[in-house]
């Protein structure tokens, strides 16, 4: 009577009432793999169910089928910043399959971009502590910062730096915004200072003996260093530089260098990405031609 009303204690559930996680315990591959390719019909970006049925695949030794979920899931990862996850799960793939490129190519490209945004933090965090010289209270708002490190990220400067140094670079320089017109340095000045261009464009030019119109010897735009040779060699500035359209600058005197060498992880590889370009070397050998062929 008691079997009847309530069945056996030790009867199997029923086939409908087995989860996946029971399938799996059980060993019952088949059926967990059909339940979670039911679940990923429904919902094909279901990444829970995307990595369960990759590891279901492995212990059902069908790891070939399961590589293509487990590089899903991965990418997907990648996709929305979540870069450690990815690594590891790329990582712990790998053995899957041997000298697979595909894996090598996204663990790289994974690290690329987790370096990138590392990057980008704390340039971003620099630019955002740089004084501005008209309002020194004043601070870049983030909104103005990420547009600003949008334009800069992807020039020479600021690809040879890692982001401890730009936000080196940034934070111990003045920020200043001269108008268009305005003259940055003269010729033979002994100004040791450097000037980073954040936006805007100036030139480089040179007064001929006798007057008339200044030849122009170069062009500058954003992430453009000029005035590398003043502040780090003590020489005259080779030209006159001044801006030519309304600009933002950011202007590392003595005082900001030292402060940017000051417990430096590597100083030379700050200084180096400076005097990169060498632009004021260009200006001066320019300038020294210009002389010669008007004696």
């Amino acid at each position: 009577m008691i079997k009847k009303l309530f069945g056996r204690a030790d009867a199997e559930p029923k086939k409908s009432e087995l989860t996946t996680e029971d399938l799996i315990v059980l060993e019952r591959w088949d059926e967990a793999i059909a339940q979670l390719q039911s679940r990923l019909t429904a919902n094909p970006n279901d990444l829970h169910a995307n990595l369960k049925l990759a590891e279901v695949y492995v212990q059902a030794g069908k790891p070939q089928l399961a590589l293509d979920r487990f590089l899903f899931v991965a990418e997907s990862y990648t996709d929305d910043g979540f870069y450690d996850k990815a690594i590891a799960l790329l990582t712990k793939v790998v053995r899957l399959a041997p000298g697979e490129g595909s894996i090598e190519g996204q663990i790289r490209k994974a690290q690329q971009l987790k370096t990138m945004e590392h990057r980008s933090t704390l340039a971003l965090e620099g630019l955002r502590a740089a004084q501005e010289v008209r309002r020194p209270e004043a601070r870049l708002s983030l909104i103005e910062a990420q547009r600003m490190w949008q334009a800069l990220s992807t020039t020479e400067v600021a690809l040879n730096l890692p982001g401890e140094q730009l936000r080196r670079l940034f934070a111990f320089s003045k920020l200043v915004e001269p108008d268009r017109g305005r003259i940055l340095a003269e010729a033979g000045a002994a100004d040791e200072v450097l000037y980073l261009f954040g936006s805007g464009e100036g030139e480089a030019v040179y007064p001929l003996p006798g007057g008339g119109e200044p030849v122009l010897l170069r062009i500058f735009q954003c992430g453009d260093v000029i005035g590398d040779r003043a502040l780090f060699e003590h020489q005259p500035w080779p030209a006159t530089y001044r801006v030519t359209s309304p600009a933002r600058l950011f202007r590392l005197d003595r005082v900001g260098l030292e402060q940017a060498l000051q417990g430096n992880p590597d100083p030379r590889q700050f200084l180096d990405a400076l005097r990169a370009r060498r632009s004021d070397y260009d200006v001066a050998a320019s300038v020294r031609k210009l002389v010669s062929s008007s004696a």
